[in-house]
């Protein structure tokens, strides 16, 4: 019985194989090295040079300004860019920002918000007054600002009510609307008044009351659902911001 299980256990195969020595100059798995993070992308110096004529603070905001949140763009690399800080649980309002993790200046002016893949979140272009601006296809319109832009005064009432010429080319008006000193009902704004030709002029908009904020123009459809943007130019009249295809233009008759 004895030589019967010797024999079993040291049947060739069924034995445990004694470990392997270990090859010279390994190190054990425990003190194994830790892979050395990523190192950030060198950045042309260019790149650096409008990054920092660009970081600071920000604020970004809905196109009716009802969500906002203040962004800090920083010169410093970090990610797939440079850094970017904001509180991400204050900034949940605006719901691609959770996407964001860097940004980076483009050589055409604008603002690019990136993710951690470098890929485009959003392209805000330079609009008017130290703001910013960008479209993102079906979720609407944002805007950054910085605090200079955000903070400038509101237009006064007298400088805002009253009639108005909209026009696809300047000198060329396609209709008349007014802007009445008559707040709604429901405290959203102001009544607006239509003359003719303007559900052609508007693309069948259809506005109902506009308001004014951060120095804009702000012109709203039936329930607020929809919105159209007015910003200052540097010869005194008004445009539609962004532009999106054909301009609409704004301006005294």
């Amino acid at each position: 019985m004895a030589l019967g299980l010797v024999l079993v256990l040291g049947a060739p195969g069924l034995h445990a194989a004694p470990p392997a020595a270990p090859l010279e100059g390994a190190r054990p798995p425990a003190a194994a090295a830790q892979k050395p993070p990523a190192a950030p992308p060198r950045l042309d110096p260019a790149v650096r040079e409008a990054a920092g004529r660009l970081a600071g603070p920000f604020r970004l905001t809905s196109a009716d300004g009802t969500r906002a949140c203040p962004f800090i763009l920083k010169p410093d690399a970090g990610g797939a860019g440079l850094a970017v800080e904001f509180d991400r649980e204050l900034c949940a309002v605006i719901a691609f920002s959770a996407q964001v993790a860097g940004w980076l200046p483009d050589p055409s002016g604008a603002i690019r918000l990136l993710n951690g893949q470098g890929r485009t979140v959003a392209e805000f272009t330079e609009a008017t007054g130290g703001s910013y601006e960008a479209l993102r296809e079906g979720d609407g319109v944002y805007f950054l600002a910085s605090p200079n832009a955000a903070d400038a005064p509101e237009l006064r009432m007298e400088e805002v009510v009253g009639a108005w010429d909209l026009a696809r080319t300047a000198g060329t008006p396609v209709c008349r609307i007014t802007l009445l000193d008559e707040r709604l009902p429901s405290g959203a704004g102001f009544r607006l008044a239509l003359g003719a030709g303007c559900d052609a002029a508007l693309l069948r908009f259809g506005p109902v009351a506009w308001d004014v904020e951060g120095g804009n123009i702000l012109v709203r459809g039936e329930g607020g659902s929809a919105l159209i943007r007015f910003a200052r130019q540097e010869d005194g009249g008004w445009a539609r911001t962004p532009e999106r295809g054909r301009p609409l233009l704004l301006t005294r008759p």
